[in-house]
């Protein structure tokens, strides 16, 4: 059987969001990040991987819709109990990566987004879509509460990513 979860999260990165010129740092954009791990028995296929986040108005209201934040690509496999930590910066940024982002992990894969995607403010809730070997979809999600700790890791309990 084939079980992913959205097993960790750095949603807010440690410094200022923003350079001068008005853009994110390289570093920064890495240093935000999704962690999902195989907990079942069956290798699951990258490239058939969704990560999507809720959106939200700017009240902080859930609109009800999930923005897509990454597709996975290639021919791998997540095997079982290995983790995929998903950047939401530029694989050819990867030289900046903070030691601490690079992790204890299997897979880097890389958004190659140009600003933030998670949702300090409101919260987010992250949700994982995959494919398993017989062509079925399923999916699994974890939310965490406003203003996270910056540079903080959240590790999921229940279904919520916690500092």
């Amino acid at each position: 059987m084939s079980t992913l979860l959205v097993f960790r999260a750095k949603p807010n990165p440690t410094g200022k969001d923003k350079t001068p010129t008005g853009t994110p740092k390289p570093e920064q954009l890495l240093g935000e990040w999704v962690d999902i791990k195989n907990t079942g028995s069956e290798s699951v296929r990258i490239s058939s991987l969704r990560l999507y986040h809720a959106t939200f108005y700017n009240n902080c209201q859930p609109t009800g819709r999930e923005e897509l934040y990454w597709v996975g690509g290639g021919d791998g496999l997540l095997r079982p109990n290995q983790v995929i930590r998903v950047h939401t910066g530029r694989s050819r940024d990867a030289a900046y990566m903070n030691p601490l982002d690079r992790g204890q992990v299997d897979h880097h894969a890389f958004a190659e987004k140009n600003n933030f995607v998670l949702n300090n403010r409101c919260g987010d809730k992250i949700t994982i879509k995959w494919q398993d070997s017989q062509g079925n979809w399923h999916a699994d999600s974890a939310s965490y509460a406003p203003n996270p700790p910056e540079g903080a890791i959240l590790t999921r309990v229940g279904n919520y990513l916690v500092a």
